[in-house]
């Protein structure tokens, strides 16, 4: 009968550790790559939001003078109008405070900056209007900028 030597037994169990080890390593490498992925899409996607909302709301109400950029208590603003039975509503979209923010009403009304609905983290909204070109410039809560550029076609 052979006896079996435990150095065959320990090169196995020492094989059988550095396997593991390697596999511990690569999951915890893929986990800080997916993390980094993840900020990096979490930040492109907020810039994204800023930007998609007030584009979305510039598109809905495109009809003949209800878009205009203006000055909202020093702050650039994009100004949208409505009438709904008999009544004119303006919405606003600024940012104050560290958000983009929507404020509804009816005109003739006056409100605060804070009085708006936070929508997303924002540092700044530049809106300038060219002709039937409305240029905003939005710099998100982590810093990134973005530029969209809306053409009205439904008149100045």
């Amino acid at each position: 009968m052979k006896r079996r030597s435990g150095a065959g037994a320990a090169a196995t169990l020492v094989a059988a550790c550095l396997f593991g080890a390697a596999l511990l390593l690569s999951l915890l490498s893929s986990v800080a790559v997916y993390r980094q992925v993840q900020e990096r899409t979490d930040r492109s996607g907020d810039r994204r939001l800023g930007l998609s909302y007030i584009t979305a709301k510039l598109h809905s109400y495109d009809a003949e003078g209800t878009v205009r950029a203006g000055d909202f208590f020093g702050l650039d603003a994009v100004y949208l109008s409505e009438q709904e039975g008999g009544v004119s509503y303006e919405t606003v979209l600024y940012v104050y405070d560290g958000w983009l923010r929507e404020l509804f009403f009816e005109k003739g009304y006056e409100l605060e900056p804070q009085d708006g609905e936070r929508i997303t983290e924002a540092e700044s909204l530049r809106v300038r209007a060219v002709g039937r070109l409305l240029e905003l410039d939005y710099v998100d809560g982590n810093g990134e900028s973005g530029r969209a550029n809306v053409y009205v076609r439904s008149g100045d």
